[in-house]
């Protein structure tokens, strides 16, 4: 054994564990050459046995169980986030992928030449308008109509007018151009002309691609692969990053059996100091005999739910190979889905009388008696991460520390678990297990499993458990396609660059494979808008408390987040009509968004804020009066400590006026809310410890839940 076969075996060790050991010094000499023989022994059909390309053994060649290895390179490394743009860069890859997906091209668009003729080119029926009035042939009419740029009655006069003012005005006309040759006008128009001409052609060319580039997107995540990679950040931590790749035509045409003849995964050879050059390599695990068609298994093993194995196969529907194809499945996930519906309308919460919660009257009354108990204190000392409580806590008696040991009120934005170090006269602002919430897909979890079908809730399923369910509910409403839309977004972030709206089914079940995991809900398309616009609503809600029953308020005012532009379905990737969490521009305060939506749609705002506060209400009974793991918003074991949490809920409304909730957050970022009202974190803090002495005069900011 060579040294440096010893070394590449060292430093591979890792994949080659998947990897037939009597496989390991072909594929060595192979990496080492870039040998890419595996046309030596497969061929590419069209339409045989399904539509697109398929591999399949030569007729005279047949191929042993772990009797070779090949390579295949990766015709395109890409992200989700930047492949539109590098296909608009990159022509020739736009063609090969085409061709390798088997799409049809789109015709380029004609030459500008070509095009302005045909742009005054007169119609038949104008060239027989002409000769008839002006008593001429068909011939010369068509002369005249292009003459004149296809004016009518131009063309009619330049036929008509008699041999001695056509005279005159051919003198005429001549005088004129030899003036205008002379002051260069004419060069300045053919410029002119020109340049517009060009500026046509660029337009043409810009949609021609973008067309194309949207083909190939839609496609593309039926040949998507990923492998997973590590890199050192500048602190000497390793991060784990994910790439996307499709492999070339060889690997593209491999296509899926529950019965595969071979293994396909990526390789990432070590060249030392030259870098890392990714590939994948097919092996066989059977014997193949001449004309087969080669098959591999693309399920993750990751997926352990039969109907999630079938449902994840969706995303691949020209390239699963069965004997009806993979449509002919489609109503098993639907009937799986309509089931699972059915039982979730039988779906009802504990009776309220078992509940651990207070009335709004009771909420109100347990606050201003608990703060008014408390006397006033000459120093509160408050210990903070977070830049808004160090700009805006302007209480008199407050005393900032850097030692959260001595402070008597923790505000921190990071995630706390250091329950067992706190005093027991200490306040924070976590609430053990709030993830319950704030955790979109335990969010909706709690949701399902409390309330069944809420009408304040859109269809939500977590990617990564509930596949079957997601796909069932999208094949069930196929025929819907103009609301059959679906919004994409991480399980813990909220940010705008994190979401994204589509109706393509592929897409959304390979974010299974998105490192980062995320749920699916199904977007709204029909919402109440503000002067055209898109707009959702940010509340702040206070919880002071969870045990033994749930006190917790609103703060009456809240954030109007206004899209950018006016909404229309038409473009679901322009994210600034779409999404409201672009607008860095608008500031539209709360009482000015009521005075001018109740005009503009006749209604009383009172009636929503009441429809509102419930949806918030009923989701914290829910996470306060269920067991672990789906709510249990409690304090527990940890009754000792003095917790209370501020939380941001997301709320949207439908085109009939119906509140539905879109996502919790912890610890918000409510920099805005105190520019919009100074007195919002000293309100805050006035009603959670009654010993600032302002609790009367906060809790008017208040709406008890």
């Amino acid at each position: 054994m060579s040294s440096a076969f010893e070394s590449f075996v060292a430093v591979h060790k890792y994949q080659l564990s998947s990897i037939p050991e009597e496989l390991w010094q072909s594929l060595f000499m192979k990496l080492g050459e870039d040998y890419l023989d595996a046309g030596n022994f497969v061929e590419l059909h069209h339409g045989d046995p399904m539509e697109g390309y398929t591999l399949h053994v030569k007729a005279d060649k047949t191929i042993k169980k772990h009797s070779e290895i090949f390579l295949v390179d990766h015709a395109w490394t890409t992200s989700p986030e930047t492949a539109k743009e590098e296909l608009r860069l990159n022509p020739s890859l736009m063609d090969r992928l085409e061709n390798l997906m088997n799409i049809d091209p789109i015709d380029a668009p004609v030459d500008s030449d070509d095009e302005e003729d045909d742009e005054i080119k007169p119609s038949d029926e104008l060239v027989q308008l002409v000769a008839t009035q002006a008593n001429v042939s068909e011939k010369e009419a068509r002369e005249a109509l292009i003459a004149e740029n296809n004016e009518v009655v131009n063309a009619i006069m330049h036929l008509t007018i008699d041999p001695e003012a056509k005279a005159e005005a051919d003198r005429l006309q001549d005088q004129v151009m030899g003036q205008m040759l002379a002051s260069g006008k004419p060069q300045e128009k053919e410029d002119k002309e020109n340049r517009e001409r060009l500026k046509r052609r660029e337009e043409r060319e810009k949609t021609w691609i973008n067309q194309r580039v949207e083909q190939i997107y839609e496609k593309m995540w039926s040949y998507l692969q990923t492998y997973t990679y590590s890199i050192l950040q500048q602190d000497g931590q390793p991060i784990s990053q994910t790439a996307w790749y499709i492999t070339d035509e060889v690997g593209s045409a491999i296509c899926h059996s529950s019965d595969p003849n071979v293994i396909c995964l990526p390789f990432i050879f070590s060249r030392g100091a030259s870098g890392m050059i990714p590939y994948s390599v097919i092996f066989p695990i059977k014997d193949i005999g001449p004309g087969e068609i080669i098959t591999c298994d693309i399920l993750p093993k990751s997926i352990q739910r039969e109907s999630d194995k079938l449902a994840y196969l969706f995303a691949f529907e020209d390239r699963v190979l069965l004997d009806n194809g993979i449509q002919s499945k489609r109503n098993e996930l639907i009937d799986l889905f309509k089931a699972k519906q059915e039982k979730l309308k039988n779906q009802t919460f504990t009776s309220v009388e078992s509940l651990k919660y207070l009335s709004a009257e009771k909420v109100l009354e347990t606050l201003k008696k608990e703060g008014e108990d408390k006397a006033k204190a000459e120093k509160i000392v408050v210990y903070t991460d977070t830049t808004f409580i160090q700009q805006y806590l302007k209480l008199d008696n407050v005393k900032f520390t850097d030692d959260p040991i001595k402070a008597d009120i923790i505000w921190t934005s990071n995630m706390f678990e250091s329950w067992d170090s706190l005093k027991s006269q200490q306040i924070i602002n976590r609430i053990p297990n709030e993830e319950c919430i704030t955790f979109k897909n335990k969010l909706n979890e709690l949701i399902y499993n409390t309330f069944g079908l809420p009408d304040w809730y859109l269809p939500t399923y977590n990617i990564t458990t509930q596949l079957s369910e997601f796909v069932g509910d999208f094949l069930s409403k196929e025929d819907e396609v103009n609301t059959n839309i679906w919004i994409t977004k991480p399980w813990s972030m909220s940010s705008s660059s994190s979401l994204d709206v589509t109706k393509n089914l592929s897409k959304i079940i390979r974010q299974y494979d998105n490192p980062v995991p995320r749920i699916a809900q199904q977007y709204l398309t029909s919402p109440c808008l503000y002067n055209g616009k898109k707009f959702g609503l940010h509340y702040f809600v206070l919880v002071y408390r969870t045990e033994p029953h749930l006190v917790a308020c609103v703060y009456n005012m809240f954030l109007v987040r206004l899209a950018n532009k006016k909404y229309s379905i038409e473009n679901l990737d322009d994210h600034e009509s779409q999404l409201t969490t672009m607008n860095q521009m608008t500031q539209l305060d709360c009482k000015s968004f009521i005075h001018n939506v109740e005009k503009q749609h006749n209604f009383k705002w009172d009636f929503i804020q009441r429809d509102i506060n419930t949806v918030i209400k009923n989701i914290l009974i829910a996470a306060t009066n269920t067991s672990q793991p789906l709510g249990s918003l409690t304090e527990n074991n940890t009754s000792k400590l003095n917790t209370f949490s501020v939380y941001g809920v997301d709320i949207i409304l439908t085109n009939t006026f119906k509140p539905i909730i879109t996502g919790v957050n912890s610890s918000p970022d409510c920099i805005k809310a105190c520019e919009y009202d100074s007195e919002f974190v000293n309100d805050i803090f006035s009603v959670i410890d009654g010993r600032f002495g302002n609790i009367e005069k906060s809790l008017s900011k208040f709406t008890p839940l």
